[in-house]
């Protein structure tokens, strides 16, 4: 009997952002429509993470930032996404 897999699991993947950003929308209309999961942080109402985020940019605050897994992706660039999801061409 062959063995049973393992479930494929995600990592963690934390979008930075603000509600007005327009990278913002593309990359959540993206996400959603992959089925990704993700939590959304809003670094306008979030100081430590604004600071956080800012820190993945040479200290400049850039939106959308995602942080997947040890993986940064600054900007929304679904190429890069897509390399650090493991998500299959």
């Amino acid at each position: 009997m062959p063995a049973a897999r393992e479930p494929r699991t995600e990592p963690e993947l934390v979008m930075y952002c603000t509600q007005w950003c327009p990278d913002c929308r593309r990359a959540r209309e993206w996400l959603d429509r992959h089925g990704i999961g993700y939590r959304e942080v809003d670094v306008s109402r979030d100081p430590d993470a604004r600071e956080r985020a800012a820190n993945h940019n040479e200290g400049r605050l850039h939106t959308p930032t995602f942080e997947i897994g040890d993986g940064v992706c600054v900007d929304f660039q679904p190429d890069r996404l897509s390399e650090l999801l493991g998500l299959e061409g």
